[in-house]
């Protein structure tokens, strides 16, 4: 084998060394984004089937009850005589046990 063929083979090497990585990074990262999508819409359908008595938690803990909704602003009754405005975004899903009966 002469020189130039050892060169050449070993450039083959590196290049396919460094471009398989990539590749398989960037089909990662696709999928990685599609779900991250999906994702996104089923929070988006979630959040705009909130409606008025749904028992929901906010990212912080915070358990209440949905009095209003307003655009993104939601009315949240989280004690007998304690009201709180609070964005949509900030609720985390719908309580699993019955606050107030």
């Amino acid at each position: 084998m002469n020189t130039q063929t050892l060169t050449i083979i070993v450039l083959i090497v590196i290049a396919v060394t460094s471009v398989i990585p990539s590749l398989l990074q960037a089909m990662g990262a696709r999928r990685n984004q599609k779900e991250m999508q999906e994702q996104m819409e089923k929070r988006e359908e979630y959040l705009a089937n909130l409606k008025k008595g749904d028992e929901v938690i906010l990212l912080d803990g915070i358990h209440g009850k949905i009095v209003s909704i307003k655009g993104t602003l939601v009315e949240l009754k989280i004690s007998q005589n304690t009201i709180v405005y609070v964005e949509k975004e900030s609720i985390m899903g719908k309580s699993r046990e019955l606050l107030f009966k």
